[in-house]
């Protein structure tokens, strides 16, 4: 399953796309991986593969979310394949 992880807005100047990127791996540890990235005017966006069952989904989804919020980024959006705009991390948990 597929979750795109959004950014409407900068990144703090102590943190780049990449150190989220990393964040996410080690969030994920087995039970993913992110595939890609990108950026546009005014956001940025990762893309994470998850490869667990439809059972396991939540728990990795709230995973990614804590990660997150735990590093100040709860403003960051979550946007699961199946959901069309998808919720602040800080929302998630």
């Amino acid at each position: 399953m597929f979750i795109e992880v959004i950014g409407p807005r900068s990144l703090p100047d102590d943190i780049d796309r990449d150190d989220v990127e990393d964040l996410l791996v080690a969030a994920l540890g087995d039970d993913g991986e992110v595939t890609g990235a990108g950026s546009g005017s005014d956001r940025w966006h990762l893309d994470v593969e998850v490869s667990t069952g439809p059972e396991e989904f939540p728990s990795v989804l709230r995973r990614l979310a804590a990660a997150l919020v735990d590093h100040d980024l709860g403003w960051i959006v979550l946007r699961p394949e199946a959901d069309r705009v998808g919720k602040p991390a800080d929302r998630i948990l």
